[in-house]
């Protein structure tokens, strides 16, 4: 009976019903036919992911957490899938990529973004300039702030706070 539960989800979900797959693992739920990892993957990525409503597969995500089921690699895979569909996979690597000391390759994929689509938006400003700061390239981050508040975008807190850092210590900002 399993089996057929999950075809049927499967199913839905490719069809593009995904009202009827997500009711038809809620009722899952609450019958012996507990949902299991592949179940909750199926879901998130034919009806979720693939589609970049990523707020819907963190939901399930975290049902899956509360039942106490381990999202194993598939699951983790759905979900960068998601994240790169959606456009926020980019910010992540932007903000990690400064972290390991690659501020050159958060650059490129910064710049790349702009090519594949994805426009950079006041977030993504505001991550790769605080990238720039924390490793005291300040005329490149200084170069990006021009360029964002050209675009009338502006500094966050955060970032606000590593400027005036930076004047206290005496560095030029123009």
């Amino acid at each position: 009976m399993y089996i057929v539960a999950a075809s049927l989800i499967n199913g839905y979900c490719k069809s593009r019903r995904m009202n009827d797959g997500k009711s038809l693992l809620a009722e899952m739920s609450e019958t012996e036919l507990t949902p299991n990892t592949v179940t909750y993957s199926t879901v998130m990525q034919d009806s979720f992911c693939k589609h970049g409503h990523l707020d819907e597969a963190l939901q399930l995500l975290k049902e899956m957490q509360k039942r106490k089921i381990e999202p194993n690699i598939v699951v983790d895979n759905i979900l960068i899938q998601g994240m790169f569909i959606a456009g926020k996979l980019e910010n992540v690597m932007i903000k990690g990529l400064p972290r390991e000391g690659q501020s050159d390759e958060a650059y490129k994929l910064f710049r790349k973004m702009k090519d594949e689509g994805f426009l950079p938006d006041s977030c993504s400003y505001n991550v790769i300039i605080q990238g720039f700061l924390q490793n005291q390239d300040s005329s490149t981050a200084i170069r990006l702030i021009d360029e964002m508040v050209g675009k009338r975008f502006s500094a966050d807190s955060s970032t606000f706070q590593m400027l005036l850092d930076l004047e206290s210590r005496d560095e030029i900002i123009s």
